[in-house]
Parts: structure tokens; C-alpha cells; sequence
């Protein structure tokens, strides 16, 4: 029927790049007049705060502020679950706090010295994640790590945010889950996909991070002019192909599994199809 070539799951992270830097972040501590010995006090008491700002945004707007214990549960489907039942086609729709990994800072005590010194390593500490109903992206999300050095990722679907596209240019289409399934106009609608390589990241990123981390002008203050360095770690670009009958799809889906298998990664293509993959070893 036709081939359309447009992005799936984008991700952005941003990212305080200098408090990463062990000498500028004790420049920083220096210049905020926190002891090295203060550290955890100083830090709890700004994780406190960006919660506490979640939570009153929450509530001013009627929306749930959920602990996420559970690592098998799909946050995302939760926050779709959400705006279905609560009717929400635009802004905010949930946030959830979970427990995560994440690099952070520590003050440990050095021998050669005998004084304390940060020490960014891996540990865990609480994230926040802002699920919102865009207007022109369809449903994206914020996590935000509550602890130094306070990273952000920024996840929104290509799949969605074109659908917007043609629902606002009356274009007709049909969706199953993450795919399209008929396109009437592949043309306007490759169109409208081409038209979001132009995209300006920077200004939608920090729109979203203004709106959900407002408390960052007060944590970079010290830093005059510390501001977040925004990347795109993980880009997928898709493309869906379509067919005019299913028993053609039909006929050609083992090969295409196979050849998955064979050259990809086994574990990616079982996880796509929705498999677990467990190894089991023999005597």
C-alpha cells in the first residue's frame, strides 16, 4: 500500500554538564556557603522542595501525585489509563515517584587528606515523572531526578505527535496501538513527518522544563548562568510498511522474524513482540 518513514521514540536528556565536574561542583557548594559536611542536609532540603512543587502543581490541578513501586508495571500505561478515564486531552495528566538508579553525588571521606569530598557515583535515589497531554506531541513525559545533579529526560512518541499532525490537517488514517495501519495521502502525510526533522528541541525541551522544574533558576544560582545542555540519546526513526491484504503480510512475517533473529538482537526482537526471553541452562 505504501511506506512512511518518520521517528518513534525520541529521547531527550538534560543535563547540568558542569556540576558533573568534581571541581566545579565544590566551586559551587563554595559559592552557596554549604560545608562538605552540610552536603545532605542542604541537598535533602532542595529535593524536598521540587517535590513539594509537584505535589501542590498536582493538586491545584485535581491530578494524582502516585508512589510507583512496582518496576513490572508500565508507567506509561497508567498515565494513558489515567487521561482515558479522567477525559484529559491536554496538560498535565499524572506524576509518579519512583525510586530509581541514577548518578549521583556523595560525600566520602578521603584518606590521604582526612576530609570529606564529593564523589559523583552510581546509587539510587527518588524521580518524578511528569506525564503530560501535549497539544501538539499527544502524551510525552518528564522524569526528573530529584537529587544532584538533578538530570532530565524528555520522552515523546513520533507516532503520536504525527497523528496530531493529521487530525489538525483533517487527513484520514487509521491507528492500531503504536502503528498505522491505513494512510488515505501517504505524500502529505510523509510531508508533515519530513517536517519535524526542523523542529527547534531546545525551545520545546525548556518550555516543558520550565513549566515542570521551575525550582531550577533557584539550584543554579550559585552558578550564575548554569543552565541545562540538552542531547538526544536515543532517536528511533521507523518505517511503517503497509499492506494492501494480510495474507501477503501473512506469508512474508516468518521471514521477517527470522531474519531479525539472526541478525539482530535476539532478546530486542523477543522484547518487541512483547516476550520475555530467559536463558535456561542444562547439565
Amino acid at each position: 500500500m505504501g511506506i512512511l518513514h518518520s521517528f518513534d521514540r525520541l529521547r531527550f536528556q538534560g543535563s547540568l554538564r558542569y556540576l558533573y565536574c568534581g571541581e566545579i561542583f565544590e566551586e559551587y557548594l563554595s559559592k552557596a556557603k554549604v560545608l562538605f559536611k552540610d552536603f545532605k542536609k542542604f541537598a535533602t532540603g532542595l529535593t524536598e522542595e521540587v517535590c513539594q512543587r509537584a505535589e501542590d502543581l498536582a493538586q491545584s490541578l485535581g491530578r494524582p501525585f502516585t508512589y510507583f513501586g512496582s518496576s513490572r508495571r508500565s508507567k506509561e500505561e497508567e498515565a494513558q489509563k489515567s487521561a482515558e478515564r479522567e477525559g484529559i486531552k491536554e496538560g498535565l495528566v499524572t506524576v509518579l515517584r519512583c525510586v530509581e538508579p541514577c548518578r549521583t553525588y556523595k560525600m566520602r571521606g578521603n584518606y590521604q587528606t582526612k576530609m570529606l569530598a564529593p564523589h559523583l557515583e552510581w546509587g539510587k535515589c527518588l524521580h518524578l515523572y511528569f506525564y503530560i497531554q501535549h497539544r501538539r506531541y499527544g502524551l510525552l513525559h518528564l522524569r526528573l531526578q530529584t537529587w544532584f545533579p538533578f538530570l532530565i529526560h524528555i520522552c515523546l512518541n513520533g507516532h503520536e505527535w504525527l497523528a496530531r499532525q493529521m487530525d489538525e490537517k483533517g487527513l484520514r488514517y487509521r491507528k492500531a496501538d503504536n502503528k498505522f495501519t491505513w494512510i488515505e495521502d501517504f505524500e502529505a502525510v510523509q510531508g508533515l513527518a519530513d517536517a519535524q526533522l526542523r523542529t527547534d528541541w531546545v525551545a520545546l525541551c525548556e518550555e516543558l522544563r520550565r513549566t515542570y522544574h521551575p525550582l531550577h533558576e533557584k539550584i543554579g544560582q550559585p552558578l550564575k548562568g548554569l543552565s541545562y545542555y540538552w542531547t538526544a540519546p536515543q532517536t528511533e526513526f521507523a518505517s511503517d510498511v503497509l499492506f494492501r491484504d494480510q495474507a501477503t503480510l501473512d506469508r512474508l512475517f516468518p521471514r521477517l522474524i527470522l531474519h531479525g533473529l539472526l541478525n539482530l538482537s535476539s532478546e530486542q526482537v523477543m522484547r518487541f513482540l512483547g516476550k520475555q526471553l530467559t536463558r535456561k541452562f542444562g547439565r
